[in-house]
């Protein structure tokens, strides 16, 4: 025990220490530990007089380890067995319990536990030798490496290749592959290979890998490739080529494939016909007139590992031979009602197709074949383009009211095809057509299923889609139920796809679906507009479907929006609707409509449309302007009848009757005076009247008055004692008034155009005023105008004289008017405007008061 002890303190001593504080040893230091695997480190105490094995424990990445797993050695040595787990790094720490003054925090010391995986067993190893120019000279060697390797452990790799016991070619890697030079390669010689793994935890071999050095070769393919076309054999091809070594390196096997134009799949030539060493072959049963890509590869005829790779593409085309198949005939309908008879190349045409020839028959009565002669038709397009759409138009024909029997053939430079013939019936007897047709997107194609009729069995199938004026078919085989379209599709594109059943030869009535590879939004939007004019609280919509070619899918509805200001509404209709009347709106206000179109995959939103509702509805303008016309009829009637009614009062109200001079009894009054009438004249009326005026108390006149009284006395005593009223309407002679000049000037003159008015004026008593006792003062005025005098010949007035209010000077007057039949000239004014005497240029005469006058109402001098 004792020399193991120190020879742990040697080993503890020689080994530099980890992290340590006092006088502990750990032993051994730094190991690689294997992961999964148990571990034991001893804890030695080196000249600790106080310490003593029971002092130390154990702590693992800080954690303590329990005492169970410690071992006492001795008095100083204590180790502890842990278990190897994780792979990541770890420090083993041996404490003390006890401090000292010398070493207050007491002793430690740790090692470093590195963690790894031993090397796994190396599986998979291959090697090849692989042909650079003309020379193999090297070996690559390649291997699967098994088992977990850490970074504190990695595994490195030995090849070795031994081809004889003196001939050894190692070679060392971190990886797993390899390439090993060997100057010249061992042809015809047993290689020995194998390849060893090996870390700091161990070494591990792969299985040794036995083979011939041939074996192992993968040689450059076979060149160059020659293929040879014979005119003699259209149906095959004759290849050629040159081995990659010389037959005294090694003998070959071969393999051949190849491909018609446009076909994307391979064609393999069993190896029974080319696993021999051979250097050409003649491929048969080609097509004639065909294109085709050939390649070739090589291996060890003796059991070798690796076919070389194939061969750059070597091409060639077929002779030429005459059609072996019918050409596709076919009719197109036009819109003008003829028909297009078409054809597609045959399908082995076996060279180009230069022309057909074509015969058409109407079939009689009793469907035998009537006598026609063959036409013949040039192409000048080649068998693989066709004409438009890859068909060649062929004649334009007129259906009768019979059947029509077509017949093609065509011929290229070898010979003619066999004959295709297609009976066109009448539309009145046409086949009956399949039954539920169904058509759905295959990928990048259309599928189409559907099922025969149950009536009569059909010999084929054509199916036909088509878009604008293009249209393709195709065939298909009697007894099918199924077929995809081989043309090249468009996303988004509408077409329409029909099947045509085919009764031996003659036509049946198609059945007809639309379809899309591909949906998607549409382009654009309907364009929608208001209908006439809006109402007062409707509005008719109309729009038109979006072009077929900006629909991109089919139309599933259309959404109808329409707002007032913040008021949002839609309304959604269905796809074949392309009209829609809005109800509820409000007369009177501005409205913006759009129309959104939706598919399956998204929505398209058309222009705004803006329009204004009537602010009346319809007949109600008519309404309010006959309900007023009937209203102001009505009240035009009224006033009519109260107008009739109500004549004799409308009359006074609107012509108040005026007084007539003429007939008034003024002309009959004078004060004081007698009446002296005047005779009237032959054939006039005469406009002179006669005042009698009886002359107050000179008392009652005034001392001014006195001395002019003589002489206006005298003016009124003038020639044949006329009161100056008036002259005569018939030029009489001219008499004096007092409102003549002193000079005494003729009124001849102006008897035509002046009227002569006189009144009587109270000084007191106007208007219904009481009078005093005393006498009054009456100032008789007269005056002078031009105004015109109103008739009133239908109702004269009588003009009240008032009653003399003294009893000093009564007097009576009286105002007459002769006249015969023509209207008077002279007129009265009572109005009672009180003047003072000797301020008026007119004349006045003192008269008693109660020969005051009252005014009559309506009358007023101009």
């Amino acid at each position: 025990m004792v020399p193991g002890m120190l020879w742990m303190l040697l080993f503890a001593c020689l080994v530099p220490a980890s992290p340590a504080r006092g006088n502990l040893v750990v032993v051994p230091q730094s190991p690689v530990l294997e992961i999964g695997s148990n571990f034991t480190a001893t804890c030695v105490i080196v000249n600790g007089k106080d310490l003593t094995a029971d002092d130390l424990y154990w702590n693992l990445s800080k954690t303590t380890v329990p005492e169970e797993h410690y071992t006492k050695i001795n008095s100083t040595a204590v180790s502890v067995t842990i278990a190897v787990t994780g792979e990541k790094k770890e420090w083993l720490y041996c404490h003390s319990r006890r401090v000292s003054p010398i070493n207050p925090r007491g002793s430690t010391h740790g090692i470093l536990l590195k963690k790894a995986y031993p090397p796994g067993k190396p599986e998979n190893l291959s090697c090849q030798a692989t042909q650079e120019k003309s020379l193999i000279d090297s070996m690559s060697c390649w291997w699967d490496p098994s088992g977990r390797q850490t970074s504190d452990a990695p595994t490195t790799y030995t090849l070795t290749v031994v081809v004889s016991p003196e001939t050894i070619y190692p070679q060392k890697t971190n990886k797993n592959t390899v390439s090993i030079p060997m100057g010249v390669y061992p042809f015809h010689m047993n290689l020995d290979i194998w390849v060893e793994a090996h870390n700091i935890l161990g070494r591990a071999e792969s299985e040794h890998l036995q083979q011939d050095a041939d074996w192992f070769v993968k040689t450059n393919p076979p060149s160059p490739i020659k293929v040879i076309s014979e005119e003699s054999f259209p149906t095959s091809l004759l290849t050629r080529w040159t081995p990659p070594l010389h037959e005294a390196y090694m003998l070959f096997v071969y393999e051949i494939r190849l491909c018609a134009q446009g076909d994307h799949n391979w064609t393999y030539v069993p190896l029974t016909d080319t696993g021999k060493n051979i250097n050409s072959f003649r491929l048969q049963k080609l097509q004639p007139d065909t294109l085709y890509t050939v390649q070739v590869r090589c291996k060890n005829a003796r059991p070798g590992l690796y076919w070389s790779n194939w061969s750059a593409n070597a091409t060639n085309r077929t002779a030429e031979d005459k059609p072996s198949s019918k050409p596709n005939l076919w009719k197109i309908v036009t819109k003008d009602g003829w028909v297009q008879l078409v054809a597609k190349d045959p399908k082995f045409s076996n060279g180009r197709i230069t022309s057909f020839d074509l015969k058409t028959e109407p079939l009689n009565d009793n469907l035998k074949n009537g006598s026609a002669v063959w036409e013949k038709i040039l192409v000048n397009t080649s068998a693989t383009g066709g004409g438009s759409g890859g068909h060649n138009l062929l004649k334009r024909v007129l259906l009768n009211d019979k059947p029509m029997k077509i017949s093609v053939i065509a011929i290229n430079s070898v010979g003619a095809s066999p004959s295709a013939s297609l009976v066109i019936p009448v539309k009145t007897f046409e086949p009956p057509p399949v039954e539920d047709l169904e058509v759905r997107p295959h990928g990048d194609q259309l599928e189409l299923r559907w099922k025969p009729s149950g009536r009569r069995p059909a010999s084929e199938f054509v199916l036909e889609w088509t878009i604008g004026d293009q249209v393709d078919w195709q065939r298909e085989s009697r007894g099918t139920t199924r077929g995809l379209i081989e043309g090249n599709l468009e996303r988004f594109v509408c077409y329409n796809i029909s099947v045509y059943p085919i009764y031996f030869g003659w036509i049946g009535k198609p059945l007809t679906k639309q379809a899309f590879l591909e949906q998607g939004v549409p382009s654009e939007g309907p364009v929608v507009v208001v209908k006439d004019r809006p109402g007062h609280n409707e509005a008719e919509l109309v729009w038109k479907e979006i072009p077929q070619h900006k629909r991109r899918g089919f139309i599933t509805n259309y959404t109808i929006f329409y707002s007032s200001g913040s008021k949002l509404h839609s309304i959604t209709v269905p796809a074949n609707v392309t009209s829609y009347s809005l109800r509820s709106l409000s007369g009177n206000t501005k409205y913006d409509t759009w129309i959104v179109a939706s598919t399956i995959k998204g929505s398209a939103r058309g222009f705004n449309h803006s329009f204004t509702t009537q602010k009346y509805a319809a007949g109600e303008i008519e309404a309010i302007v006959v309900g007023i016309s009937l209203l102001f009829f009505f009240i035009v009637l009224i006033m009519m009848l109260l107008c009739i009614y109500k004549e004799d009062v409308i009359k006074k109200s609107l012509w108040p009757q005026i007084p007539n001079p003429g007939e008034s009894t003024i002309g009959n009054w004078s004060p004081d005076y007698p009446i002296k009438a005047e005779s009237p004249k032959d054939n006039c009326v005469s406009g002179i009247t006669v005042l009698t005026v009886d002359v107050c108390d000179i008392k009652c006149v005034s001392e001014d008055d006195k001395a002019s009284l003589p002489l206006k006395r005298d003016k009124y005593l003038s020639e044949e004692h006329s009161s100056g009223i008036g002259g005569s309407s018939c030029m009489s002679s001219p008499r004096h008034s007092v409102s003549d000049s002193d000079e005494g000037s003729d009124v001849a003159d102006t008897t035509a155009s002046t009227v002569q008015y006189s009144s009587v004026v109270a000084v007191s008593g106007y208007k219904g005023q009481t009078p005093s006792s005393k006498l009054q003062q009456v100032i008789f005025s007269r005056s002078e105008s031009t105004q015109p005098l109103l008739d009133s010949e239908e109702h004269p007035d009588e003009v009240m004289v008032g009653s003399r209010q003294s009893q000093n000077a009564p007097q009576e007057a009286s105002l007459t008017e002769e006249g015969g039949g023509q209207p008077a000239v002279g007129a009265l004014d009572f109005d009672p405007i009180m003047e003072e005497p000797g301020t008026s240029e007119e004349s006045h005469l003192v008269a008693p008061a109660s020969t005051y006058m009252p005014q009559p109402s309506g009358y007023r001098p101009q």
